[in-house]
């Protein structure tokens, strides 16, 4: 709820205000990744393929997780 901003606001018939996601597929889309642990000068790297969208989507989680801290 943190992560994505509210759809709607509040009306009568109520669904729900922000969109739910399965676990699973957060799970697949932030776990999930192909990534390799390596250690350029001395210090603990992710390295990750050059794909922007999910770039960028991994940022929004972490900036949105900072924030709510």
């Amino acid at each position: 709820m943190r992560v994505n901003p509210r759809k709607r606001d509040t009306v009568t018939k109520r669904k729900s205000l922000w969109p739910f996601e399965q676990l699973n597929s957060l799970r697949q889309r932030i776990i999930q990744r192909a990534g390799r642990l390596i250690r350029p000068n001395g210090k603990i790297t992710l390295s990750m393929n050059a794909n922007k969208t999910v770039e960028n989507e991994l940022l929004h989680y972490l900036n949105a997780f900072e924030q709510a801290a």
